[in-house]
């Protein structure tokens, strides 16, 4: 994996003695030792073999003194758009939401199908399916991993959606039990941030958002036409970055990631305030969700390394510590 990584960011092709330096996997750095060299060729044919295996096009090239240079072209690797309609990605989602089948794949493959936005509005033919995904709006990106994480929330939120779906499109209030206390409020839509199914609803005159999994009560709907559908965009109602989505945190990280990383997708999730001369870079990011924060870091791997605040540096060293412990690889 470290080798796919290593060749899909990279702007030029490499040689493999330029592979093998900049990466550190296969030899040390000027090793001239005979079996050493052999070992390490050895795996460097093994990796690409696999890479292959998994159907993934190492192009190789010529360079001018004869050495085999090699790069993983994007268009090779990635998926294409499937351009997938409004309608279609919100179906997609919403199945995927209602329908539990004792695996994750299906969560992973939904989040990375339906991570571009989609165009706004829906047909009258899918409203009624499409209103318990988004009352109406585009479809917004979704974190695969941090999808995996809330699988077992989707599935417990299942069994409200339809209802409240339905009381959106009606225009019925709808009685529930929320962080203590009994609710009244006027639904407007559902939406999906982070994995995490949302009500947004006017309570009181304040238009706010509940998460549905932390509903503690089932939901009672009213009459329908009881108020007058508001002039409101849902989908804006929450942040699309998981990590500022409000779970009570509310710090700013420090995060270095190294070049293999940096010029990763992944990495763009945070705002580079520092370029270093080796490739890598410095960046922030305001997190008031720990969970989604610590995902972030897992997905970067050793990449990635927290430089401050120091009290969160000292957290997650303890949980990464806790992490290896539970399976059996502190040392």
């Amino acid at each position: 994996m470290e080798l796919m990584m290593y060749l899909l960011a990279r702007d030029v092709p490499k040689t493999r003695e330029e592979i093998w330096r900049d990466t550190g996997l296969y030899a040390p750095d000027g090793t001239m030792d005979r079996r050493t060299l052999d070992s390490a060729r050895a795996s460097f044919e093994r990796d690409k073999a696999l890479i292959r295996n998994l159907g993934v096009r190492i192009t190789e090239s010529m360079e001018h003194d004869g050495a085999t240079s090699y790069t993983i072209r994007p268009q090779d690797y990635f998926l294409p758009d499937l351009q997938l309609t409004s309608d279609e990605q919100l179906a997609l989602r919403f199945a995927a939401a209602r329908v539990d089948i004792g695996e994750t794949w299906d969560l992973e493959a939904v989040a990375k199908l339906t991570s571009t936005e989609a165009g706004a509005g829906v047909t009258a033919a899918t409203r009624g399916a499409a209103e318990a995904a988004a009352a109406g709006h585009g479809a917004e990106p979704l974190s695969a991993d941090v999808a995996l994480e809330t699988a077992a929330a989707q599935q417990t939120a299942g069994s409200l959606l339809p209802k409240l779906a339905a009381a959106s499109a009606e225009r019925a209030q709808v009685r529930f039990a929320y962080g203590g206390r009994r609710r009244d409020a006027q639904p407007l839509g559902l939406l999906c941030r982070a994995g995490y199914w949302y009500l947004a609803a006017r309570e009181d005159d304040v238009v706010k958002t509940f998460r549905v999994d932390r509903m503690e009560s089932d939901a009672e709907v009213g009459e329908r036409g009881a108020f007058a559908r508001a002039d409101v965009d849902v989908a804006a109602l929450l942040p699309r970055e998981p990590m500022e989505i409000d779970f009570g945190d509310d710090f700013e990280a420090r995060v270095r990631i190294d070049t293999t990383m940096a010029q990763q997708p992944t990495a763009e999730r945070g705002r580079v305030v520092e370029r270093h001369d080796d490739g890598s870079v410095t960046v922030t990011a305001r997190v008031r969700n720990s969970a989604a924060f610590r995902l972030w870091l897992l997905d970067m791997g050793r990449h990635a390394v927290v430089e401050a605040p120091t009290e969160l540096v000292g957290e997650i060293t303890s949980w990464l510590r806790a992490l290896a412990a539970e399976t059996g690889e502190a040392g």
